[in-house]
């Protein structure tokens, strides 16, 4: 009877591990190297009567040629030659008609040369490299034994087609498929915040290690977005969705750097001059893992999240935070029923914050907004309570959390705002400001009105605490928010520290602000539109310069286990 209950319940939860929907975390192989995935793939199971055929898909990058791939991957072939004695290796070229350009053959030497004859011309071009994968798979027509592509493209798992037509076509070759790319962001929202920017034709741009923006941002007094700041120690999604679909799997590469921590990326540190690291700056592996996306179909991944219900609660959240003016951005996910949808992305009521016009009007603004922040904060915080216990994604609920202590946030910076608007900002720019006493010389002509307002972030790194003993706007009053804030920040970290969301929550910051003036520069010239002889737009355009991952000198995801 003990036997016969054993082997049950072993096959019971070998029955529940296979029906577990695949995550970035359950395809994505430790490591940070070139050299490891190169020696799994090439080596595959080490046995040289295993007949294999390989193809490398190169998408040709400044980065790979920096970090020396070519000879990395020579270096692999000599020593895995035994175990590639029944190999063929072809190559591919992400943004080659037909994509193949060396068919699969026994001569690594060839393919060696190719490798290095590509990497002489890098680009950093938009490719699409899902299509590139669909034309691949017809170079393994008639190919024995087994079957994959390892695709090295360290930027361009956002430029989307049809990822699902990728993996089914690829999933009916039998083509298993190995990503070799950079580490992506926790919810990517650059191209979200950036709907006008020049794109590839033909593609959706993407980003992010998750199917769709399942993290809040764009919060009022917030310098750019943490979440395009914060590391996801996962590849872009449908990077991780085609390896999960077709058996593969998915190795991070990132550059050895020597820079130093910097606290923040789009902010500023009171409290340091970058030289410390955070107490909780090592990730823990395990929390990561659990924190990371779905690698499911992005039918089934809206599936999961409509029925989840600490999503359901952050989403209503959200949208009614964006209806305030809290959020820059509404959700791009809607909720029907138990159901999610992926709609366009609008923008949230804007606050008109930054017009030195009128400050008391300004400040009456910000402290109605306040209140919002305080009563969306509040009841959030209800039905999270109410949650409490109930299974669902970990991820979403790390969300949730995550948007309550920004509801507080927020409404601090608000309420500093407000007292900046109504006690600080007319005594020194309103036009019934005293004039400058000698020997104090004024910064700017007197005659000149004040144009907008400004603001920087000063940021968490170091947590609330230490804003109690700063001089903020507000005063007194202000004590027992930031003390709240202290407490929501504080439990946030215990549970989420050595995490993604850990290092999300410490890019934000607390603003202070100064009036801006008219800039003394002469007109700008009209920008024309282009007449009929101008040479059509290019339908790759350059990739732009963006942070990467964490900015510079930032932490990036656990790089545990790999050569």
């Amino acid at each position: 009877m003990f036997a016969r209950t054993t082997l049950a319940a072993v096959l019971f939860a070998a029955l529940a591990w296979a029906q577990d929907p695949p995550t970035a975390a359950s395809v994505t192989e430790p490591g940070r190297s070139l050299i490891r995935p190169l020696d799994l793939v090439l080596g595959g199971s080490g046995t040289a009567a295993v007949e294999r055929t390989l193809l490398i898909v190169l998408d040709p990058s400044p980065e790979l040629v920096k970090a020396g791939f070519a000879d990395l991957f020579a270096q692999a072939i000599q020593r895995h030659a035994k175990s590639l004695a029944s190999a063929r290796i072809g190559v591919g070229v992400v943004g080659q008609k037909g994509c193949v350009v060396l068919p699969p053959s026994e001569d690594f030497a060839k393919v060696v040369t190719e490798i290095r004859a590509r990497l002489e011309k890098p680009a950093a071009e938009f490719q699409n490299v899902y299509a590139d994968l669909r034309t691949a798979a017809s170079a393994f027509a008639n190919a024995p034994g087994e079957r994959s592509i390892l695709l090295v493209s360290l930027e361009n798992g956002d430029v989307e087609d049809d990822v699902e037509q990728t993996a089914q076509a690829l999933a009916k070759a039998k083509v298993k498929v190995h990503a070799l790319t950079s580490e992506a962001t926790l919810a990517d929202t650059y191209w979200a915040a950036r709907p006008n920017q020049d794109k590839p034709r033909g593609t959706t741009l993407t980003g992010g290690d998750q199917a769709v923006i399942d993290v809040p941002w764009g919060f009022v007094f917030q310098i750019g977005s943490a979440n395009e700041s914060t590391p996801s120690a996962f590849a872009m999604w449908g990077l991780s969705r085609i390896a999960a679909a077709t058996g593969g799997r998915v190795f991070l590469y990132s550059a050895p750097s020597q820079t130093k921590h910097q606290c923040g990326v789009f902010s500023e540190c009171l409290f340091c001059n970058g030289d410390h690291l955070p107490p909780d700056s090592d990730w823990s592996e395990g929390l990561v893992s659990q924190l990371g996306p779905l690698a499911t179909s992005r039918a089934d991944t809206l599936s999961a999240l409509g029925r989840d219900p600490w999503f359901r609660a952050m989403l209503t959240a959200w949208t009614e935070a964006a209806e305030q003016g809290l959020s820059a951005h509404q959700p791009a996910v809607k909720l029907s029923g138990t159901s999610a949808t992926v709609e366009r992305q609008r923008p949230g009521r804007s606050l008109d914050l930054f017009s030195a016009a009128n400050f008391d009007r300004q400040a009456k603004r910000a402290e109605e907004a306040a209140s919002k922040a305080e009563a969306i904060g509040k009841a959030l915080q209800a039905r999270l309570e109410a949650l409490a216990g109930t299974k669902g994604l970990l991820r979403t609920e790390a969300a949730a959390h995550y948007l309550r202590v920004l509801m507080q946030l927020s409404r601090i910076n608000l309420l500093t705002y407000a007292s900046w608007c109504r006690d600080i900002a007319p005594l020194q720019f309103g036009k019934d400001a005293p004039s400058v006493l000698p020997p104090e010389v004024p910064i700017f002509d007197p005659e000149r009105r004040p144009e907008g307002i400004g603001y920087s972030t000063m940021c968490l790194c170091h947590g609330v605490r230490p804003f109690l003993d700063v001089e903020l706007p507000g005063g007194a009053a202000l004590k027992p928010e930031l003390e709240l804030l202290d407490s929501l920040y504080t439990s946030f970290q215990q549970k989420y520290g050595r995490s993604q969301f850990g290092y999300l929550m410490r890019r934000n910051g607390i603003a202070r602000f100064w009036v801006t003036y008219p800039g003394v520069v002469g007109k700008l010239p009209r920008n024309r539109p282009k007449s009929t002889s101008d040479a059509p737009t290019t339908t790759t355009p350059s990739r732009p310069q963006r942070a990467a991952p964490g900015g510079s000198g930032g932490s990036s995801g656990p790089t545990t286990g790999g050569g």
